[in-house]
C-alpha cells in the first residue's frame, strides 16, 4: 500500500520499505516534465511529474514586493509568466530573521545544536517570494473539478518556507 499527501506544495509519499537482495541497487527515477497553459494568456508553467503527482512550484501570484510595494498588500500580477516558466524546482523562501547562531555560552551552544536539525536550517530568502505551489494527480484533465486545499504556513518571517518540507 502506498500513501501520498501534500504539505505546503510539496508532494510526499510513503510506502512500506522493501529489502533489496544483497548487491542489488534501487533505481532512482527522474521526474518527467509536465506543462499547463494558464488562463487569460498568462503563460505556460512547466512542472514535474513523479509517482502519480504533477507538481508546479514557485508560480508568482503578485508583483514582486520591492521598492514602493515593499511591506504593502500584494498587487495582483499583471504580466505573463512567459512561454515556459520553470516551476519544477523549489519555490523561493521569504527572508528569514531566525535565531542568531553567533551567540556564545552554554544556552547558545544548545541552541546551535538544535539549529543544526534539518527542519530548522536557516533558509536563504529573497523578497520576491509571493508564489504558490500547486499539486494535482498526474494526468488530470483541464476541465476536472478537483477539491482544493489552501494552506498558509504562519512562520511570521521567522521560520519556514516550502523548501523545508
Amino acid at each position: 500500500m502506498k500513501l501520498s499527501w501534500s504539505i505546503w506544495g510539496l508532494a510526499l509519499s510513503a510506502a512500506p520499505s522493501v529489502a533489496l537482495p544483497a548487491g542489488e541497487k534501487q533505481e532512482k527515477r527522474a521526474a518527467e516534465p509536465v506543462s499547463v497553459t494558464l488562463p487569460g494568456g498568462a503563460g505556460t508553467v512547466v512542472g514535474a511529474s513523479l509517482d502519480g503527482i504533477d507538481s508546479f512550484s514557485g508560480i508568482p501570484y503578485a508583483e514582486p514586493p520591492v521598492g514602493q510595494l515593499r511591506l504593502r498588500p500584494p498587487k495582483r500580477l499583471e504580466s505573463s509568466v512567459g512561454d515556459a516558466f520553470d516551476a519544477s524546482g523549489l519555490a523561493p523562501a521569504c527572508p528569514q530573521m531566525f535565531i542568531s547562531n553567533e551567540a556564545e555560552g552554554v544556552l547558545a551552544d544548545a541552541l546551535k545544536t538544535l539549529l543544526d536539525l534539518p527542519f530548522l536550517a536557516v533558509l536563504e530568502g529573497q523578497e520576491d517570494c509571493l508564489t504558490v505551489n500547486v499539486q494535482r494527480p498526474a494526468g488530470t484533465a483541464a476541465d476536472a473539478k478537483l477539491p482544493v486545499l489552501f494552506w498558509i504556513f504562519g512562520g511570521g518571517f521567522e521560520l519556514g518556507g516550502a523548501n523545508m518540507y
